[in-house]
């Protein structure tokens, strides 16, 4: 199995140091400290390889997107931080490898080339590559209009190619959940924002991958749950498979529900 750990990911550009500052960062302490924990868990796994999933960024209305490139730097400067810049290099036989597979199987992929990362690969990936800077990532992409089946469907497809890699592969959904889940949500309060924040704790709880589909797309949108699509699709690469999830932290100080969580497989 290659498979060897995934996990869920906060991404608000408030983890950033020279952006949250002390005063941010003790806001969102829980988070801050449950991504370190992540690390270490990911360190401890000695992956060659990691597949990120962020929902930030340029996507396309009827496929998901893979970015190709020779090396991805992270950007903050739309944040106020011109100085933080990491750099990643691209797992390139992988990539090849998903491409043909998915070409084969006629499911939507289509490969882009960009230099700089969104915010919703590098604030993670920050926070996990710092001790594995030997690493190669998979920057993906889900689509802005496919639905959470769709995407599930694709996660179980990208499993068979993940499980037949010779490589050691972590999956990580970058996935900040409901921004409505509170009064000063940017939106306002929603009960679906609520209760869908619930229903993925729940679904991780009970090791329930497959139940993401009791979410409907209009439930997800009312949620404004930019994890959802990320979240579909690591659930249907881990469908069928026997899961361990660890949740280290779910908070919501600023109205938007952050979640950080290991997920072991086997």
């Amino acid at each position: 199995m290659t498979l060897i750990f995934s996990g869920i990911a906060a991404h608000t550009p408030i983890l950033m140091p020279k952006i949250g500052k002390v005063e941010g960062l003790k806001i969102i302490e829980k988070t801050s400290q449950s991504m370190k924990q992540l690390e270490q868990e990911l360190l401890a796994a000695r992956p060659d390889i990691i597949v990120i999933i962020s929902p930030h960024g340029e996507m396309l209305v009827d496929a998901i997107t893979i970015n190709f490139n020779s090396k991805y730097v992270s950007r903050f400067d739309e944040f106020g931080d011109l100085v933080t810049k990491d750099e990643w290099r691209p797992a390139t036989m992988l990539i090849d490898r998903l491409r043909e597979d998915f070409k084969r199987l006629h499911l939507p992929l289509t490969l882009t080339s960009e230099d700089f990362l969104d915010y919703g690969s590098s604030v993670p990936l920050h926070y996990l590559t710092e001790s594995l800077k030997e690493v190669r990532i998979v920057p993906l992409r889900p689509s802005s209009e496919l639905g959470l089946k769709a995407h599930f469907e694709i996660g179980t497809a990208l499993k068979s190619e993940i499980m037949d890699s010779t490589s050691r592969i972590a999956v990580i959904a970058s996935a900040d959940l409901s921004h409505r889940v509170g009064e000063d949500s940017p939106s306002g309060l929603s009960p679906k924002g609520v209760a869908f924040d619930d229903k993925i704790v729940e679904l991780l709880k009970e090791r329930n991958p497959i139940g993401i589909l009791d979410v409907d797309d209009d439930w997800a949108k009312e949620a404004q749950a930019c994890g959802a699509a990320p979240l579909a699709l690591l659930f249907g690469l881990l469908d069928g498979m026997n899961v361990e999830p660890q949740i280290f932290s779910y908070e919501k100080p600023l109205g938007v529900g952050y979640l950080v969580a290991s997920i072991k497989t086997s």
